[in-house]
C-alpha cells in the first residue's frame, strides 16, 4: 500500500538506534545553534556524531544517574547512561521493585557504585525515551502567537516578556470577592476562571501550592484522569469510605499475582499496558509457571489474552458488570462465599477470625431510608452500626478492637425498632438475583455455562484468587457500576490482605511532609466556590445545594459528587456554556485535550479559537502539540529526564517505595539553579514559580515555607521533600538514610523479600470493605432528581438524562486500546516505536468483513451519530476480535505534535508528516445527546466513555 509522505520522515530503516545516537550528541551540542525548534542541520549532526551506543558502565567519562521514566503511567526506575554529558542509553533501576522481581532485586543497602554492574528490566518505550529528550522537533524558546490562534505563526520572545504579559493579565483575574457570575454568587469569585489544567502530572502537590493556595482559585487541578480509569478509583473508594473524613480510605487494590493460583482479568491488558506493564507482566507470567491460571475478559483477543491459560472470554463491550454478577448470583445460589468472613461484622470479629478485613455484609439497612440503620433505634447516639443477631438488634463499632461482633448474614426483612430493614447482604444477594444466569450470558453474548465454570474455578482457590479490572471496565456510562460488581467478587471469597489475594499495594515512604511540610503555605489565600467541573463531594453538599435549590432538576449540566480525581472531559464543554461560569485564563501542562478526549476536538476548537469567549491560553509544553498550538503562548519546559519529582508505585508492587526524579542532563550552578540540555526551555517548576513571582504571589518567594524559608527555584521544594523522604526512610528501614543516598539510587526502597508475614502481605490495608453504598444510596442525580443506586447493577449505555444510547442505525461497536509500544498521546515523537508499526488499522473480525466486502488494506471510513463524515483508515482483518465489534487503537491520528509546518519568526518549520499517521478513533466518538458537546460519561465518578460509540465501516 503507497502512503503520502511530505517533509522529514523519520519512519527510515536506516535510522537505527546506534545512527541516532551517534547523533544524539550533536544534537545535544548543536542545540544553542538552532532556532526555535529543536534541529540542528545534518552536518552537525554527521560531524558530531562520536558518541557509543552503549559504553561499559566504568569506560572513562561515563557516568550513572538514577530517575524514574515517565514514558507511560508505570513510572518504572531508570538508570541512565551519560557520556560527556549526553544521554546513550536508558536501562532500569535495580533497586525499583518495578524493574525487578524480588528475588533478583538489589537489597537498598547495596552500594551505588557496586549497583552500576546491573540493570534493571526496561520496556521498549522506556528506553525509547531517549528520543523524547533528542527529539528534534522540541521547542526551544518562549513563542507568542501573531496569528488567529490555531494559525500557526509564532514569534519568538524572551522569557521575560511572556511571563510579565502572562503574569499581568492573570493579576486581573486574581479577584478573590467578586462573583465570577453574578446570577450564582455561591459559584465563586473571579479567581475561578482561571483554570490549570495539567493532563498529566506527578508534580499536584507542588502546582496546588501555586493555583489554590497562591493564586486562590478552586480549579487548581483539572487532570487527566477521568479520560484514563477514574471510575475503577471511584469504586474502590466508595467500597473503602471513610464516613468520618468523607473519603475513600484506598482507591486502587490489584490482585497479588505472583503468589495467586487464579485470576480474572477484566477489560485489563496487563501484557501491553496497565498499571504498572513491566512488573505486572512478569508477574503473570511467574504465576502462569508456577501452575496458576488467569482469565482474560475482553472483546479484542489481546497479548494478554493470547497467553491466558484459563481462557479468553470475548464479551460484549460494557458487558464486564454483568458477567460479574452473573458469578455473583452462582456463588450465592451455591453458596460458595466465605460465609465466616461475611458475618464479621467489625474489626474485633475479623481479628478473631484471622482476617484483617471485615464488612458490611451483615450491617441493617433501613428500607425506609436506605441509610444503614444507627444504634439510636436501641437507646444509642446513633454512632454505631446495627446488625441481627437472629433475634434482635445489636449495636455495633466497626472499628472496635475489643468486642466481637458477627451478624446473621441472610436477615430477610426484620423489624428493628419500628424499622423494617435488611442486611447489605440480603440487598446484595436480591440484586444479582433479578436476572438468571441465562440472562446474564444473554446480555453478555457468551454461555451460561462460561459463567458457572468461571465462578466454580475463581472460588475453588480459597483466597489465593482474585480479580483485576481497569479501563475496559469502567471507561463507559456503567463503569462505576460494573466496577463495583467485579470488587464484589473478592468480597465474597473474603481475599483482602492475604498472599495470593487482594492487595492495596505497599504504599510509600512520605516525602511531602516529615522535617517540613511542603503543603503547607503561611501566608496561604482559600479559595471558594465550585470548580468548573462540579466534581467533588464538599462542593455538591455545600454551594451546589444552592444550585438545585433555586433552579430544580435537571440541573444544565451533571454534577459529580463522587468524582474525586475530576472531571477532564467537563472543562472546556463547561467553561464554553458557562456554566457554572465562564472561563477567562486557561494554563495547560501536559496536555493533550482534544486529541486523548473523545468527541472532543470541534468543540475545543471552536472554543478555544473565539478569544471573546476565552481571553488567554497559555500552554507548557515540549512540543506544538493539539493544545499548544492553538495557545497564545507556548513555555517550552523539560523533558522528564530534565526534571525534579516524586512517585509511588502500583498495589501490585508489595514493597513499600518511593522514586525520585532527577535531572540526568543538563547543568546545575553554585545555587542550584538549573540549565537544561536545550537552555532556553525551563523546568516547569521553575517556570511556575517565576510566573508566580511575578504575580507577588505568597507561595512563592521569601517565606514561602513553614520554616520561614524562600521558594526561588524547583530545588528549594524539592531539597525540602529530599529532607522529607530521608528521614521517613530512616524510621522505617531502621538505619540512616542520607539525601546522597536517595539521589544516588534513584529513591528510597524498602529491601526485597519482606513482601509478605505469614500468610498474608506485609503491608495491609486493615479496614472494612462494603458492598453497600450508603453514600450513593443518599446522594441526588443533578440530572434527574434521583438517588444514584446503591448496589452494583448492568445498565445499558445512557445519556446524560438517563435516555438510553440508540444508535440501531450504526451497527458496529467500536473499542479501543494501547499497545505495548506507545504511551498515551506523546510517543508518536519517538522514530524507534513507530518504526515498529508505522500506523494503525480498524480492526474488523472475519465475518463482518465479509459481508461488508472489506479484505485487509482495503482504504475504509468509520463512522458514527456524532461525526457523519468519519474518519479514513486502513481495514485489518482478523479472527482475534469479537464479531460486531471493531477496533482501533490509541496514539496514532495526530494532527500536531511536529507532523506540519509552522511559521516561527517568518520562516517555515521542518516536520515530519509520520508523526500523523494513521488514525485516531476519538474523533468519531459518540456525543451526549442531552449535553451536546461532551462525551458520554459516567455519573457517579465521571468516566469518560471510550467503549459505547456504535459506528458504521464502509470501504472507500
Amino acid at each position: 500500500m503507497e502512503r503520502e509522505e511530505k517533509g522529514k520522515n523519520w519512519l527510515n530503516p536506516e535510522v537505527d538506534r546506534r545512527k541516532f545516537l551517534a547523533i544524539s550528541g550533536a544534537l545535544a551540542s548543536a542545540a544553542a545553534l538552532s532556532s526555535t525548534i529543536f534541529k540542528t542541520k545534518e552536518a552537525a549532526a554527521i560531524t558530531l556524531g562520536q558518541y557509543s551506543a552503549d559504553p561499559v558502565e566504568t569506560a572513562p567519562g561515563v557516568t550513572i544517574v538514577r530517575s524514574f521514566c515517565q514514558m507511560c503511567h508505570g513510572r518504572c526506575g531508570l538508570q541512565a547512561k551519560v557520556v560527556d554529558g549526553v544521554l546513550v542509553k536508558l536501562d532500569g533501576n535495580p533497586y525499583h521493585p518495578n524493574n525487578m522481581h524480588p528475588d533478583e532485586r538489589l537489597p537498598y543497602s547495596t552500594d551505588a557504585t557496586e549497583a552500576n554492574k546491573s540493570r534493571g528490566r526496561m520496556c521498549l518505550k522506556g528506553q525509547a525515551g531517549i528520543q523524547t529528550l533528542y527529539d528534534p522537533y522540541r521547542v526551544k524558546a518562549p513563542l507568542k502567537r501573531v496569528g488567529p490562534r490555531g494559525s500557526g505563526q509564532w514569534k519568538t520572545v524572551s522569557w521575560d516578556e511572556a511571563l510579565s504579559d502572562i503574569a499581568s493579565r492573570l493579576l486581573a483575574l486574581r479577584d478573590l470577592t467578586t462573583p465570577a457570575n453574578p446570577d450564582a454568587p455561591e459559584a465563586g469569585p473571579v479567581a475561578n476562571q482561571v483554570l490549570f489544567a495539567p493532563g498529566r502530572t506527578v508534580e499536584g502537590d507542588f502546582s496546588d501550592r501555586i493555583w489554590k493556595d497562591g493564586f486562590g482559585t478552586a480549579n487548581y487541578r483539572l487532570d487527566h484522569t477521568s479520560i484514563c480509569e477514574v471510575d475503577h478509583h471511584v469504586a474502590y473508594e466508595l467500597v473503602t469510605w471513610d464516613k468520618t473524613n468523607k473519603a475513600g480510605r484506598k482507591n486502587h487494590f490489584k490482585a497479588d499475582f505472583l503468589s495467586s493460583e487464579y485470576v480474572l482479568l477484566f477489560g485489563s491488558n496487563p501484557l501491553e499496558s496497565n498499571f504498572a506493564f513491566v512488573p505486572i507482566a512478569r508477574k503473570l507470567m511467574e504465576m502462569k509457571r508456577n501452575g496458576g491460571k488467569y482469565v482474560v475478559v475482553d472483546p479484542r483477543f489481546s497479548h494478554s489474552a493470547a497467553q491466558a491459560n484459563g481462557g479468553w472470554i470475548p464479551v460484549k463491550p460494557g458487558t464486564d458488570g454483568a458477567l460479574a454478577l452473573g458469578m455473583a448470583r452462582w456463588i450465592i445460589d451455591n453458596k460458595k462465599y466465605d460465609e465466616k468472613y461475611l458475618k464479621n461484622a467489625n474489626k474485633a470479629a475479623a481479628t478473631a477470625d484471622g482476617e484483617k478485613t471485615w464488612t458490611d455484609a451483615t450491617w441493617l439497612v433501613d428500607l425506609s431510608t436506605n441509610k444503614y440503620l444507627r444504634d439510636d433505634v436501641l437507646g444509642g447516639d446513633g454512632s454505631k452500626f446495627v446488625v441481627w443477631d437472629g433475634t434482635q438488634g445489636l449495636a455495633v463499632k466497626s472499628d472496635d478492637t475489643t468486642t466481637a461482633v458477627e451478624g446473621t448474614l441472610d436477615t430477610g426483612t426484620v423489624t428493628v425498632g419500628g424499622k423494617s430493614c435488611k442486611s447489605a447482604f440480603t440487598l446484595f444477594k436480591e440484586r444479582v438475583q433479578e436476572k438468571t444466569i441465562a440472562e446474564y450470558a444473554s446480555i453478555c453474548g457468551i454461555e451460561s455455562s462460561t459463567i458457572e465454570s468461571l465462578a466454580r474455578e475463581f472460588t475453588s482457590h480459597g483466597k489465593k484468587a482474585g480479580t483485576e479490572h481497569y479501563r475496559g471496565t469502567v471507561q463507559h456510562t456503567n463503569g462505576a457500576y460494573s466496577s463495583l460488581a467485579v470488587i464484589a467478587l473478592d468480597t465474597l471469597i473474603g481475599n483482602y490482605d492475604w498472599k495470593g489475594g487482594s492487595t492495596a499495594g505497599g504504599g510509600a515512604y512520605a516525602n511531602n511532609t516529615g522535617v517540613v511540610d511542603v503543603t503547607k503555605v503561611p501566608k496561604k489565600v482559600s479559595y471558594k466556590g465550585v470548580r468548573i467541573d462540579r466534581t467533588k463531594l464538599k462542593f455538591y453538599e455545600t454551594d451546589g445545594k444552592s444550585f438545585f435549590q433555586r433552579d430544580g432538576y435537571p440541573a444544565k449540566r451533571p454534577w459529580f459528587p463522587y468524582a474525586t480525581h475530576g472531571n477532564f472531559q467537563e472543562a472546556i464543554p463547561s467553561a464554553a456554556d458557562g456554566y457554572p461560569y465562564s472561563a477567562k485564563a486557561i494554563i495547560t501542562y501536559w496536555n493533550a485535550w482534544p486529541y486523548s478526549t473523545p468527541a472532543l476536538k470541534k468543540v475545543f476548537e471552536d472554543y478555544v479559537k473565539d478569544e471573546s469567549k476565552l481571553p488567554l491560553f497559555v500552554a507548557i509544553s515540549l512540543n506544538i502539540g493539539e493544545v499548544a498550538a492553538l495557545a497564545d503562548y507556548i513555555l517550552p519546559d523539560t523533558t522528564y529526564l530534565e526534571k525534579f519529582a516524586f512517585t509511588g508505585t502500583s498495589p501490585a508492587i508489595l514493597a513499600k517505595a518511593t522514586a525520585f526524579q532527577q535531572p540526568v542532563v543538563g547543568s546545575f550552578d553554585a545555587d542550584m539553579n538549573y540549565t537544561p540540555i536545550l537552555p532556553n526551555t525551563k523546568m516547569y517548576m521553575d517556570i511556575l514559580i517565576e510566573l508566580a513571582k511575578k504575580m507577588n504571589l505568597p507561595s512563592v518567594g521569601a517565606g514561602a515555607f513553614e520554616d520561614g524559608g524562600s521558594l526561588d527555584r524547583a530545588w528549594d521544594f524539592t531539597r525540602r521533600q529530599l529532607d522529607n523522604l530521608a528521614k521517613n526512610a530512616t524510621s522505617a528501614l531502621g538505619r540512616t538514610v542520607t539525601v546522597e543516598e536517595i539521589k544516588a539510587k534513584g529513591g528510597a526502597f524498602e529491601d526485597p523479600g519482606k513482601e509478605y508475614s505469614g500468610d498474608y502481605v506485609k503491608n495491609t490495608y486493615g479496614n472494612e470493605i462494603h458492598l453497600y453504598i450508603e453514600e450513593l444510596a443518599t446522594t441526588k442525580d443533578s440530572m434527574t432528581g434521583k438517588t444514584f443506586d446503591p448496589l452494583p447493577k448492568y445498565e445499558v449505555p445512557r445519556h446524560a438524562d438517563d435516555t438510553p444510547v440508540d444508535d440501531s442505525a450504526y451497527p458496529l461497536h467500536l473499542i479501543t486500546y494501547k499497545s505495548v509500544r506507545h504511551g498515551q498521546a506523546r510517543t508518536a515523537t519517538n522514530p524507534w516505536l513507530m518504526l515498529l508499526a508505522p500506523e494503525n488499522y480498524v480492526e474488523i473480525n472475519s465475518t463482518d468483513a465479509k459481508s461488508l466486502g472489506i479484505s485487509t488494506g482495503d482504504k475504509v471510513r468509520v463512522t458514527s451519530a456524532s461525526n457523519t463524515t468519519g474518519i479514513v483508515g486502513y481495514a485489518k482483518v482478523m479472527e482475534g476480535i469479537r464479531p460486531g465489534v471493531v477496533a482501533i487503537s490509541h496514539h496514532y491520528g495526530h494532527w500536531e505534535l511536529g507532523s506540519r509546518p509552522h511559521i516561527i519568526d517568518g520562516a517555515e518549520t521542518e516536520y515530519d508528516a509520520s508523526r500523523g499517521a494513521g488514525l485516531q478513533a476519538n474523533l468519531v466518538m459518540r456525543l451526549d445527546a442531552k449535553l451536546g458537546n461532551v462525551s458520554l460519561q459516567s455519573k457517579v465518578g465521571g468516566s469518560c466513555s471510550f467503549y459505547d460509540t456504535k459506528v458504521k465501516v464502509e470501504k472507500v
